[in-house]
């Protein structure tokens, strides 16, 4: 599997995480899954997006998994939050994750996408 299309299943897995969560949760509520989809789409984006653009400067196998892991952590890590939340709703607000996740994620992508950067110059260079 190429990195181009670990950076695009990264993208999509986060949105189709969390409406298939909602679904479970909420029933189906057209509102809250295209709300909550597009809610995760933003994160997303952000994220594919810049690694996207540093996948074309990315000459190693190295260099293109520091690329690409500002899409891919983040959104296992955020992919499994929605699952298990959707399992084991929380017994106080149960569905705040839906709102305050897709904010820690976009935070998480830009605190990741910097360290790429960063560490991008180093793995290239050699």
């Amino acid at each position: 599997m190429t990195y181009g299309k670990l950076n695009l299943l990264g993208m999509i897995a986060v949105p189709v995480a969390a409406a298939v969560s909602a679904l479970i949760v909420f029933g189906f509520d057209t509102d809250a899954l295209a709300y909550i989809f597009a809610m995760n789409c933003i994160a997303v984006l952000i994220a594919g997006l810049f690694s996207g653009l540093m996948l074309r400067k990315a000459n190693t196998p190295l260099a293109c998994f520091v690329a690409v892991s500002p899409t891919l952590l983040p959104s296992v890590l955020v992919s499994l939050i929605y699952l298990w939340r959707a399992v084991s709703p929380a017994a106080i607000a149960p569905g705040a994750e839906y709102i305050a996740l897709p904010q820690y994620h976009i935070l998480a992508v830009l605190l990741l996408g910097v360290l790429a950067f960063i560490l991008g110059f180093f793995v290239r260079s050699r």
